[in-house]
Formats: structure tokens, C-alpha cells, sequence
């Protein structure tokens, strides 16, 4: 997206979660071409792993007649995905983290704190954007009600994938299954946001 700014500012911006998908060796090649034209800053913003797997997974159920077919619910799904271990590479926060950090200025975000006001993550995001931030555009993941959610109009993506609420259960079994990658984020931040 290309946007001029109060006429004075010109930025280039691109939200697409699929960058995180973008090889390091790729990214290697063209960052020095980037970086002669851009002043490139990387903004990464991270939701409770096992919240996050469970909401793509339910995606994909919903989009997929053969998962309909062989799982009846979202957690059933969700429940048999994590007792394979063949998680998508959206789990491995810290590879993609490192990857792009590696190369370019990189912020790292949890999602619960921003939204939550905690740890003065919109200063921090807004001392890292350069650009002061009066005000969050609203997030249906915070505070985390499930089905619950509210129904933006404008935030379809966030509300209409979770069919069910994750139990305590649900919840406990998740972590365990993706340990390492919450050890991962504590290894690397020195902090563990969703225990």
C-alpha cells in the first residue's frame, strides 16, 4: 500500500500476514536492494500461539469439506492437529522473528499487551514508527471472548473463524503440545506473556 501521510511523509506499507511464510535466503537477496530505496521497519505482532493456531485451524476447517467431513467440531479438528506435532510455521515465532530481525529494525509485539495497555507497548510502537499513536484500531482477539467476540463489520478475519470457545482443557493441552515454543519466545524476550 502506498500512502502520503499529512504531505509531507511518504510510506510504503504491507500488513500481509503471508511475509512470515518468505524464506531467510530470500530475504537476504533483496534486502540491500530495499534498503538502498526504503527505510525499512519491520513490525511484528504476536497473539497467544495456541489462541492463534486454534483460529487458523478453524479457518481451515470451515474452508475444506473433507476436514467437515472427517472431524464433526473445530476442537476435534483443532485437538487431533496437536497430537500429530506437524505444526505450520505461524507457530515458530522466533524463526520468523530472528529472520527478519537479522536484516532489517524489527519490533516484536504481543498482541494482549498492545491492546491491553501493558508494558507501554504503544510508546514503544510509537517511538518505533516514529509516529504517535492517540488511539488502537479495535481488535476482536482482546480481551479474548470467543464466540463472544464482537462482530466488526470490518474485522471479519478476527471473528468468524472460532465456531466454539476453547476450554481450560483445550487451553492446557494446546501449551503443552507448543512448549517449545512458548520456551522459545521466554529463550529469546526473556518473558513468557501468556502463561
Amino acid at each position: 500500500h502506498y500512502e502520503r501521510v499529512k504531505h509531507k511523509f511518504t510510506y510504503v506499507h504491507d500488513f500481509s500476514n503471508s511475509n512470515a511464510f518468505l524464506p531467510r535466503s530470500f530475504l537476504q537477496k533483496i534486502a540491500p536492494e530495499l534498503k538502498k530505496r526504503f527505510k525499512i521497519k519491520v513490525l511484528m505482532i504476536f497473539r497467544d500461539p495456541v489462541r492463534r493456531l486454534y483460529s487458523e485451524l478453524s479457518h481451515n476447517w470451515q474452508k475444506s469439506e473433507q476436514l467437515r467431513h472427517n472431524y464433526n467440531t473445530t476442537r476435534e479438528y483443532f485437538r487431533s492437529y496437536l497430537k500429530k506435532g506437524n505444526f505450520t510455521q505461524n507457530c515458530d515465532y522466533i524463526s520468523t522473528f530472528k529472520s527478519y530481525n537479522s536484516l532489517f529494525s524489527t519490533l516484536s509485539i504481543v498482541s494482549e499487551e498492545l491492546w491491553g495497555g501493558k508494558n507501554h507497548c504503544q510508546e514503544n510502537l510509537s517511538k518505533f514508527l516514529d509516529f504517535k499513536l492517540e488511539k488502537l484500531w479495535p481488535n476482536c482477539y482482546y480481551p479474548e471472548m470467543g464466540t463472544k467476540a464482537p462482530r466488526y463489520e470490518y474485522l471479519p478475519d478476527q471473528w468468524y473463524s472460532d465456531l466454539e470457545d476453547l476450554t481450560e482443557e483445550d487451553l492446557t493441552f494446546g501449551r503443552k503440545c507448543l512448549q517449545k515454543y512458548y520456551d522459545d519466545w521466554y529463550k529469546c524476550f526473556g518473558s513468557m506473556p501468556w502463561m
